[in-house]
């Protein structure tokens, strides 16, 4: 007997993976019943994914228990020919019933599972649920982080790492060189999250200003997804002050 199964390309330090994974729990939680197999897929976006220590970590604090191969080399992405995540495929016997890169479409993948299931039921997704669509700021090299010396621009502009003297680009990262190194963005909605690391590995204490004003001290230890601080919903110039040999990969917002 054939089996219907749902891919879920996943990592976990993507903000829209995690965001994503919310619909698909709830997809698995009622048509798991039916049959329906779902099995998260993780590549790794940035280098420290590859460490499997540090995914166990993060299904526990995220209370993930669907199934879960590693994808560390991105053998099986290469297979299925993706290159971005969260990405949900729907599979049966080997054919590809339903495709869909990026966040969004649920009810058409529930949809997708009650036809091939041949079900009819209450819908979990009436109308396709609201997310935020705001893009994610990159600092790196390799995802063509874009780098400005603070004071560049008369006007902070979203998508800009504004910078000092005291960071250097890295492949994957921007690196803090001294105490107190500076770094101001802009932001877009009411939450901004951020993936950044102690290359030290030990915990330090970096501030967050929004707008000049000091709001809080926040601890960076192991490399994953922090949540800084909710916002006012409308563009605001937040700036990190950090000690040396911290790694910031990317600012994602909510």
């Amino acid at each position: 007997m054939s089996k219907l199964i749902l891919l879920d390309i996943f990592s976990y330090s993507c903000m829209n993976c995690l965001r994503s994974l919310e619909f698909i729990k709830k997809i698995d939680k009622k048509y798991g019943n039916f049959g329906l197999e779902t099995i998260l897929i993780h590549p790794p976006e940035w280098s420290f994914e590859k460490n499997s220590n540090n995914i166990i970590n993060a299904m526990k604090k995220y209370r993930i228990s669907l199934p879960m191969v590693i994808d560390k080399n991105k053998k099986i992405l290469k297979k299925l020919k993706i290159n971005f995540w969260p990405t949900q495929i729907l599979i049966n016997n080997g054919k590809t019933l339903y495709k869909h890169i990026g966040e969004g479409n649920y009810k058409e993948l529930e949809y997708a599972i009650m036809k091939n299931l041949n079900i009819r039921s209450k819908n979990i997704f009436y109308e396709e649920p609201k997310y935020s669509k705001f893009p994610t700021v990159y600092c790196g090299k390799s995802k063509k982080g874009v780098i400005k010396k603070t004071n560049e621009d008369k006007k902070l502009r979203f998508g800009i790492n504004y910078i000092d003297d005291s960071w250097i680009q890295k492949q994957e990262y921007i690196k803090s060189l001294k105490n107190k190194s500076s770094l101001t963005i802009s932001t877009k909605g009411k939450m901004i999250n951020f993936v950044a690391e102690s290359l030290n590995k030990n915990p330090v204490k970096i501030t967050v200003k929004l707008n000049d004003k000091s709001i809080k001290k926040l601890v960076v230890n192991n490399p994953k997804l922090y949540y800084i601080a909710k916002l006012k919903g409308r563009a605001e110039k937040m700036t990190i002050i950090a000690p040396k040999n911290v790694a910031i990969y990317s600012f994602s917002f909510q």
